[in-house]
């Protein structure tokens, strides 16, 4: 009898750790390491044509409008995915966006974390 407590009690414990695991990952937010182009919403929403051109195309002055910026911005994968950064993310994306000497072509590496359906940037840089 008390080797079956021991062996419930042991059991309710690994259910709970296990339940833990699975809440702090969702508190947390999926990892996620991206390589894309990065575009304002108003310009992705409203393209029309051919979106390759307009992710090659799409210039740093169009990236500071403010109507752009208001939008957001998400980043494009090759795949055609589309991952909308959250609030914080695009405050910090748009002071990153003027410091940069770079004028269209804006193909990205991003690492984040994926959490209720936005992308949390930890780290965003051109690619090389």
């Amino acid at each position: 009898m008390p080797k079956l407590r021991f062996l419930s009690t042991l059991a309710v414990a690994l259910l709970l750790c296990s339940s833990l695991m699975l809440r702090a990952d969702n508190v947390h937010g999926k990892k996620v390491h991206l390589h894309g182009t990065l575009i304002d919403l108003t310009c992705w929403n409203d393209r029309t044509g051919d979106a390759a051109t307009l992710l090659r195309e799409h210039t740093k002055r169009c990236l500071q409008m403010p109507d752009c910026i208001r939008s957001g911005y998400a980043v494009v994968t090759p795949d055609g995915k589309v991952y909308k950064l959250d609030s914080a993310s695009n405050q910090t994306t748009t002071q990153w966006i003027a410091a940069t000497q770079q004028d269209a072509n804006w193909r990205v590496d991003v690492k984040g974390r994926m959490q209720d359906g936005l992308l949390d940037v930890s780290k965003i840089q051109l690619q090389k």
